[in-house]
C-alpha cells in the first residue's frame, strides 16, 4: 500500500511539472532543461528506476535489477566514472547525453549524498 502511494505521489508530480513545463510562456523548447528545471534532474531522470532514496526498490528497478545507489561499490566510485555512466548509460541503463555538465554533478551530488 505504501509502495503504491508513493508510486502515485512521484507520478502526480510528474504530471503537474509537465503540465507547468507544456503551458509554461516562456517555453524556449529546451525539453531537458526546462522539465528539469521543475524537479530535481535525480528526480526527473534516476527515480523512477532507482528510487527516491537510491535502494532501487522500485517496480522499474527491481524488473531491469538496477543498481542500489546507497552500495559500497557505487559510493566509492569517481565522479568521473558516475559521470560517464550517466552520459552513455550502462547495461539496461539508458545514457543521458543532453544532460548538462550541472545537470550530472547535480545528479551526482544526489547519489553521494544517500
Amino acid at each position: 500500500m505504501k509502495s503504491s502511494i508513493k508510486v502515485f505521489a512521484f507520478l502526480l508530480l510528474v504530471t503537474v511539472g509537465t503540465f507547468a513545463f507544456v503551458s509554461s510562456p516562456n517555453n524556449s523548447g529546451n525539453e531537458v532543461g526546462e522539465t528539469a528545471s521543475l524537479a530535481s534532474p535525480y528526480s526527473a531522470h534516476c527515480a523512477r528506476c532507482h528510487g527516491a532514496d537510491g535502494k532501487a526498490n522500485t517496480a522499474k528497478g527491481r524488473e531491469l535489477d538496477a543498481d542500489d545507489l546507497t552500495s559500497g561499490k557505487i559510493q566509492g566510485m569517481s565522479t568521473a566514472k558516475l559521470t560517464n555512466i550517466i552520459k552513455h548509460g550502462k547495461g539496461d541503463m539508458p545514457g543521458f547525453p543532453k544532460l548538462t555538465s550541472a545537470q550530472i554533478t547535480q545528479i551526482i551530488r544526489t547519489v553521494k549524498s544517500f
